[in-house]
């Protein structure tokens, strides 16, 4: 399973449900690119910041939420052990978290690759990752300096 995220240079990823800086384009396509035929797995706070009144197109759409709203062309499940009981849910090779953090910290264990782009500023955030445990149980393999951002790939430690 991989993970891919956005956050600044202190591991924030988002404020009042909401993303704190402004849409890097280029890295919505890589994020586009990357997920496109894939399963994303959200938490229902991100699934809503998107402002997606649909799935996200091309994807299999996965939202783990305690919420019993049923929204139509989507997979929602109360948590995330009930992922593994998914038939068409292939954990090892298809599946990508895109947020947000509590599902990302929950899932964490089960990520062998983590795609961040870290934004280079400081932001307001109400909702962290843990840049200090990504350092200590993976390792950095691309670190690529982009105008606004660096976009790195680590990978799970052996």
């Amino acid at each position: 399973m991989k993970a891919i995220l956005a956050c600044d240079r202190l591991g924030g990823i988002g404020y009042n449900g909401a993303m704190p800086w402004e849409k890097q384009t280029k890295d919505l396509a890589r994020f586009k690119e990357l997920t496109m035929g894939k399963t994303v797995i959200m938490g229902r706070k991100t699934w809503e910041a998107t402002g997606m009144p649909k799935p996200l197109p091309g994807r299999h759409n996965v939202i783990v939420s305690h919420s019993k709203d049923a929204l139509p062309g989507i997979a929602e499940l109360e948590n995330v052990s009930q992922m593994w009981d998914i038939d068409s849910y292939d954990a090892a090779d298809d599946a990508w978290v895109i947020g947000g953090a509590g599902l990302f910290n929950s899932l964490f264990d089960r990520i062998d690759e983590i795609h961040l782009s870290v934004i280079r500023n400081e932001f307001i955030c109400d909702t962290m990752i843990d840049l200090k445990r990504i350092a200590d149980e993976f390792e950095l393999v691309r670190n690529q300096l982009c105008l606004t951002h660096n976009y790195q790939i680590w990978k799970r430690k052996e």
